[in-house]
């Protein structure tokens, strides 16, 4: 390995070193796979708080947040942060319940935040509390509410 790549390693480590202490109680299974790629779950319920954190650390890029739907009782919110200025991708996966998915919104964080919390909504149905405009984006008004990237939609796995 070499001296750049050491010194980006110790530097993932260290941010998730840094958000384990910082919420010791919320984020948990951290694992920093590759020198640009680190892990977590953390408590949907501090991923306001947790989010902040990243930004006020450099992590200014929210790249995506996309769900996962695990039938019978669970999904998860799935997000990626990065730096402009740095190559370490953050994975935060958030567990929530299948029958009332919802969590908080960072669209008062990142200015992107609303495409995917939109994109999220309306594909698998979890609700990003105080999401300003959590409105149809991609499917047909008519298809509000049917959830169709959920494993128990009647076109899932094959739509026609």
């Amino acid at each position: 390995m070499g001296d750049e790549q050491a010194a980006i390693q110790v530097i993932d480590k260290t941010i998730m070193i840094e958000l384990s202490d910082k919420f010791p109680d919320v984020v948990s299974d951290v694992d920093v796979p590759s020198p640009n790629r680190a892990i977590a779950r953390i408590d949907p319920s501090k991923v306001h708080e947790i989010m902040q954190f990243l930004l006020d650390k450099g992590f200014d890029h929210l790249s995506c947040i996309s769900g996962v739907d695990y039938p019978p009782d669970k999904m998860e919110v799935v997000y990626h942060v990065t730096s402009y200025s740095g190559p370490l991708v953050i994975t935060l996966k958030a567990s929530v319940p299948r029958d009332d998915p919802n969590i908080d919104s960072l669209c008062d964080i990142y200015w992107n935040a609303n495409w995917y919390e939109r994109e999220t909504y309306e594909l698998y149905g979890i609700k990003f509390n105080d999401c300003p405009y959590l409105k149809v984006l991609l499917l047909v008004e008519e298809m509000e509410g049917e959830w169709p990237l959920r494993k128990d939609y009647a076109g899932y796995p094959n739509p026609t």
